[in-house]
């Protein structure tokens, strides 16, 4: 079951807990503790600058494209920008009447004339454009006071109205004045300022279109950047794994891999498309509504400035106290995957030992504790959001005060007022969006750890490259020693050889280290410097290329592994091969006989595992597999111990063909199926208690023929009681 569902870490969810190791047959005491935990809580400095340089490599063949994308969203941006000034302009210029009364003199009075639209009336004073005017006439006119808060509109001659104002032949109307004109007469005196509404309308929707246009290239554009990047990485990752020593998928569930390869790889693209250009038009559109803003009106900028502070002590907090909180999910995330992985993939025996409401506690245990970490997040945003909303609130109402008060002055207009609004909503955006993009940076780390610790972890030695001529396949182990963990030793001073064309078993108790004798052949696991060495047709394995090495074995587990997919697939592993060499190796491991059962014969598509076979029916289809790589040297691991009486006939039929020419290491349960080896090693503590063929050591009365005789009996009495 492995120690989540039993009282090893006293119920509590933060102690670790231990996982099944996913290489089988590997001693108990050499399964380490589940490092998830403690691998997780290291990760979590911010290291996304260390690691910034390294993302961003991803896309270096198509850094164009990121360049663009910049600019495209810096252009963006300035579109953006100047949205509300247009609001403004419709306002003051078409929206309100556009003649503001001035009484000037001297210099002034000059400057004002020779500005278009100005109109010098009978007493004296001018009637000016006030949306056209350049800024510095219009702050000396509002410094001055010199600006009559009344507004006016240009009439043709002849209107009557009352409080119409003569200039020469031309007439201007106060706004008060307009209610008394007839429908036709107050149209024709709007006639201007529609069409003047209706050009800024058709300007504001261009630059809508433009924007959209623009915005879809920019989303489309880092999207195809981080896809592809992602696409890049994610093969990296997956040939990484394929590289690493078999001792790192001890220590490493296969729910997590399988996490970091899918989930965190798209957590990056996340980072491209929603961070990396995003910060770059974010920081743009700040500088340029603060420059705006500014330039509107220096003064009430600089008392919004008031906010900044408590703001940026805000964000400060709400960075330091969700950092932490983010880590814990992630930890305790870990925890709630990897317990249900190993919860699904142990569900057979779960429901065999009638510890489903032992599981189901413990789930809900973890489910708590991550659940009350979820709220604690929730928390922070409670507080964040609704702060944020509240200075927003505040600056409007400040906006709204002070620009008021300026209006009622003379001194702003109500178009600056509308477009100041505009801007602060523009500001107070992305602040709001810290919290959503925080979140993607943190993720962003996480992700960008964990996948780089896989691509940093030193790959298995390759050896020394050396690949001799084809041989027979002798095999040696001079003088092994070796542990998985220091202190525990597996073997002790192993020596034996497996000459040319013949055929040794190994036999012994459970954990006597028969199945690491064959994960050492294999080069699963390296030798410590000292710990004897291993020949392969005379060639030490760490001098050989570890994948040619691996080329002339056939390897057969116990625990066998069927893909998803048709038995052809599995058998070839999607190798090209001729079709009479399949079918040699299909007849020989009487595979022939599972395939007549099945109406699609070799194209016949198995689920995951191949559970839709019997594990003899699977057992058999590993062989076949085994049998088409046409191997120098067979490596049976317990290959028959899982299998009925009439599969293992089948098999034993076979396996003389098989052998024949073939040099093979048998590691066996059933003593009954090695009678026939050349020669037979009896393992007992990591030590060759005995060697010699089936008849010397049943002759010698010893270890061997204990075992024989007890799985005699057995057999016996099973026989008996069918």
């Amino acid at each position: 079951m492995g120690g989540a569902f039993w009282p090893d870490n006293g119920g509590h969810p933060h102690r670790p807990f231990e996982v099944p190791n996913p290489i089988p047959n590997i001693p108990n005491h050499t399964r380490v503790p589940m490092a998830v935990q403690r691998e997780e809580e290291k990760l979590g400095a911010f290291t996304l600058l260390r690691h910034f340089r390294r993302i961003m490599g991803y896309a270096r063949d198509r850094r164009w494209l990121l360049a663009l994308c910049v600019v495209v969203s810096m252009a963006q941006a300035g579109l953006e920008l100047s949205l509300p000034l247009l609001t403004r302009r419709g306002i003051d210029a078409y929206i309100l009447p556009p003649l503001v009364k001035v009484k000037v003199e001297g210099v002034l009075r000059d400057r004002l004339l020779a500005a278009p639209g100005t109109t010098p009336l009978d007493d004296g004073s001018l009637l000016v454009r006030w949306a056209d005017l350049p800024r510095d006439a219009r702050e000396e006119l509002s410094a001055r006071r010199l600006a009559d808060g009344a507004r006016y509109y240009a009439v043709e001659p002849g209107v009557q109205a009352p409080g119409l104002v003569r200039a020469g032949d031309a007439a201007v109307l106060p706004e008060a004045g307009l209610k008394a004109l007839s429908a036709a007469e107050r149209a024709r005196l709007l006639e201007p300022s529609r069409r003047g509404l209706l050009h800024l309308a058709f300007l504001y929707l261009g630059l809508l279109i433009a924007n959209f246009l623009l915005s879809y290239a920019v989303t489309y554009g880092l999207n195809d950047l981080g896809q592809r990047a992602v696409m890049v990485l994610r093969g990296q990752v997956f040939e990484r794994l394929h590289r690493l020593p078999v001792r790192f998928f001890d220590e490493n569930p296969v729910g997590r891999l399988v996490t970091r390869v899918t989930n965190d790889t798209a957590t990056l693209s996340d980072l491209f498309t929603s961070v990396v250009a995003t910060a770059v038009s974010d920081v743009a559109l700040f500088v340029g509504i603060v420059a705006v803003l500014f330039s509107l009106d220096a003064g009430l900028s600089v008392r919004l400035l008031v906010l900044a502070p408590p703001l940026v002590l805000l964000s400060l907090w709400f960075k330091a106290s969700s950092q932490k909180i983010y880590r814990d999910i992630r930890v305790q995330l870990a925890r709630l995957n990897t317990f249900l992985q190993e919860s699904v993939q142990g569900i057979a025996v779960i429901k065999a030992f009638v510890v489903e409401a032992r599981a189901s506690a413990r789930f809900h245990a973890l489910g708590e504790t991550f659940y009350k970490t979820q709220m604690r997040l929730i928390y922070i945003f409670a507080i964040f959001r609704p702060l944020i909303d509240a200075f927003a609130t505040s600056a409007v109402a400040l906006v709204v005060w002070y620009a008021g008060g300026q209006i009622l002055l003379g001194a702003s207009s109500v178009g600056t007022l509308a477009a100041f609004l505009l801007y602060l909503k523009m500001l107070f955006m992305p602040l709001q969006d810290l919290a959503e993009k925080f979140n993607i940076v943190q993720s962003s780390v996480v992700a960008s750890e964990r996948i780089f610790k896989i691509l940093d972890t030193p790959a298995e030695a390759p050896g020394a490259g050396e690949a001799p001529p084809e041989s027979c396949g002798r095999i040696a182990f001079e003088h092994v020693t070796f542990a998985y963990e220091e202190g525990h030793p597996v073997l002790n001073d192993v020596s034996f050889e497996v000459p040319c064309g013949k055929t040794v078993a190994l036999v012994g108790p459970t954990g006597s280290g028969k199945t690491t004798i064959t994960s050492l052949l294999l080069r699963f696991y390296d030798l410590v410097p000292g710990g004897g060495r291993i020949l392969v047709d005379g060639l030490p394995v760490e001098d050989w290329d570890v994948r040619a090495l691996r080329r002339r074995f056939a390897f057969v587990q116990q625990d066998l592994f069927l893909f998803a997919g048709s038995l052809r697939d599995n058998i070839t592993l999607r190798e090209p091969m001729d079709e009479g060499r399949l079918r040699r190796a299909v007849e020989a491991s009487r595979t022939d006989m599972v395939l007549a059962k099945l109406p699609d014969g070799l194209e016949h598509k198995l689920n995951e595992r191949g559970t839709v076979l019997s594990q003899g029916e699977r057992q058999l289809v590993s062989f076949a597999r085994a049998l088409a790589s046409e191997p120098k040297i067979l490596v049976l691991d317990e290959a028959t111990a899982s299998v009925d009486s009439r599969t293992e006939s089948l098999i034993q039929q076979a396996l003389k063909e098989l052998l024949r020419g073939r040099t093979a290491l048998v590691v066996a349960h059933r003593l009954s199926t090695v009678q026939d080896a050349d020669e037979i090693l009896v393992l007992h503590k990591g030590r060759i208690a005995e060697r010699g063929n089936h008849e010397a050591l049943m002759s010698a009365g010893g270890l061997y023929a204990h075992l024989y005789r007890t799985q005699l009996q057995r057999n016996g009495q099973a026989a008996g009681v069918s």
